[in-house]
C-alpha cells in the first residue's frame, strides 16, 4: 500500500476516521500500516486531520490524501468527540471534555494520537 499526497503533504501526526474506526499515525509509513489493517469502501472518502487541525480527505480508490475537502478546520471538541465516539474503543477510554479552554489544540491532538497509537 502506497499513499500519495496531492498538492502538498499534511503535517504529521494524523488522525483518520474510517467510518467510526479512528486511527492515528506519526508518519506516512505508519499510516500505510494502519490503513492496511482496515477494510475500506473504494467508492467513498474518509476524513483526515493533521496536527494543525486542518481537514484532509483520504480517497482509497486512488490511494491519495488531498487538502480538498468540505471540512477544512477541526476544533478541539470535534476531535475529542471523534475519539470518544469511535467504534474501536475496546478499553472504553474517554478523553475529558473539561477545561478545554486551558489546553491548546496541539496538546489535545498529541495526547489523543498517543492514546490511539497505544490502543491500536
Amino acid at each position: 500500500m502506497n499513499i500519495s499526497f496531492i498538492f502538498r503533504k499534511p503535517l504529521f501526526p494524523l488522525i483518520c476516521d474510517l467510518d467510526g474506526f479512528v486511527i492515528a499515525a506519526r508518519s506516512k509509513r505508519g499510516l500505510e500500516k494502519q490503513l492496511s489493517k482496515h477494510k475500506m469502501s473504494k467508492d467513498s472518502f474518509y476524513s483526515v486531520i493533521d496536527r494543525s487541525g486542518e481537514g484532509w480527505a483520504f480517497y482509497p480508490k486512488l490511494m491519495v490524501i488531498s487538502p480538498l475537502t468540505t471540512k477544512k478546520r477541526w476544533f478541539k471538541k470535534e476531535v475529542i468527540g471523534m475519539y470518544n465516539n469511535r467504534k474501536n474503543n475496546a478499553s472504553n477510554t474517554l478523553y475529558s471534555e473539561k477545561s478545554l479552554s486551558a489546553k491548546r489544540f496541539d496538546t489535545i491532538f498529541t495526547e489523543i494520537v498517543e492514546l490511539l497509537i497505544k490502543n491500536c
